[in-house]
C-alpha cells in the first residue's frame, strides 16, 4: 500500500502529465490512458515506472515531438526512481493495430540521456514500430485508466491471442541474458506470463506473483515469496540464495509447453481467441 506521501507523488506526476501533454499536443490529442501497476492499483513508488500511452487524432510531425521531448524531461525530477514509459500513437494503429504497431513517439529511462544531448538524433534512431505494444494496448484495453478521451473499448480495439502470447514471449526470451540483474522482475513476470496463458488474465507483476503461490510448484513458494516482498519493499533479492536459473528454466519449459498445447488441443492460437478484456 503506498504512504500518502507517495500517493501525493504520484497524484502530483499525473496532473502535471495531463496538463503538459494537453500543452504539447494540442488538439491533435484525443486520449490518455494509464496502464499497468498505477491504474492496477498496485503501484509501489520505490519499485514501478509509470506506464502512459497516448492517443492522437493525426500523426506528430517534428515540432510536436520536439515538444514531447520537453514534456518528458521537464517531469524527470517528479517520476519515480524506475521512470516515466510513454508511447503516443495514432487513434487509426489503435482501431486496426498489427502484429508490431507504429508509434509516433516514444520515451523511457533508456533515452532520458540521449533526448538530452541530442534530442534531434535520437528521434532519427527511434524505430518507428513495437511489438511490446500489442501487450500496452491489450491491458489499456482491459484495465487501463482513462484520463482523458473516450473509454479504452472504445478505443482500442481487441487483440488476437496469438499476438498477444507472441508479444509475451518476446520479453520471456530475455530472461537467460538479465535475470542476475532483474531477478524481481523476470520470477513475477514468468507469473503473470503463465497466468495470461492458462487462465487469460492481464495482471500486474505483483498479481502475477499472487497467482503463481496458488499455482506454481510447491518448491517455489518461498523464492515467489520473497519476491514479491522485494517488490513490495525495494528490498534486494540476494539470487544465490535461491534456483533462479532452475526456476526460468522450468517456467520458459511450462510455457513453450502451455503454448504448443493450445496450438494442438482445442484450436489454434489463430483463432481470433481473445484474451479476457
Amino acid at each position: 500500500m503506498q504512504q500518502p506521501e507517495e500517493q501525493r507523488r504520484l497524484s502530483l506526476l499525473i496532473q502535471r502529465l495531463y496538463e503538459t501533454v494537453e500543452d504539447a499536443l494540442g488538439e491533435n490529442l484525443t486520449g490518455i490512458y494509464l496502464h499497468g501497476s498505477v491504474a492496477m492499483g498496485c503501484f509501489n513508488w520505490n519499485t514501478g515506472d509509470v506506464d502512459c500511452l497516448i492517443v492522437t487524432a493525426e500523426p506528430l510531425g517534428i515540432a510536436a515531438k520536439t515538444a514531447m521531448i520537453d514534456t518528458c524531461l521537464a517531469l524527470q525530477p517528479l517520476c519515480p526512481p524506475k521512470g516515466l514509459e510513454l508511447s503516443v500513437v495514432t487513434k487509426a494503429v489503435c482501431e486496426n493495430p498489427q502484429r508490431s504497431p507504429a508509434f509516433e513517439f516514444h520515451f523511457s529511462p533508456l533515452y532520458v540521456e540521449s533526448y538530452a544531448q541530442d534530442p534531434q538524433g535520437q528521434l532519427a534512431r527511434m524505430p518507428r514500430t513495437d511489438p511490446d505494444l500489442i501487450v500496452h494496448f491489450s491491458m489499456v484495453r482491459s484495465r487501463g485508466r482513462a484520463l482523458l478521451g473516450a473509454p479504452a473499448k472504445q478505443v482500442f480495439a481487441p487483440i488476437p491471442r496469438l499476438w498477444l502470447l507472441d508479444s509475451i514471449q518476446g520479453d520471456l526470451e530475455d530472461a537467460a541474458n538479465y535475470m542476475e540483474d532483474q531477478p524481481v522482475y523476470y520470477i513475477l513476470n514468468f507469473c503473470r506470463a503463465l497466468a495470461c496463458l492458462e487462465d487469460g488474465q492481464l495482471l500486474s507483476k505483483q498479481e502475477g506473483g499472487e497467482w503463481g503461490l496458488r499455482h506454481l510448484p510447491s518448491e517455489y513458494r518461498s523464492l515467489v515469496e520473497d519476491a514479491l516482498t522485494a517488490y513490495a519493499g525495494g528490498t534486494f533479492v540476494d539470487i544465490r540464495q535461491y534456483p533462479v536459473r532452475q526456476f526460468i528454466a522450468e517456467m520458459w519449459n511450462h510455457w513453450k509447453q502451455g503454448r504448443a498445447d493450445h496450438t494442438t488441443g482445442n484450436g489454434s492460437e489463430d483463432q481470433e481467441n481473445m484474451i479476457s478484456n
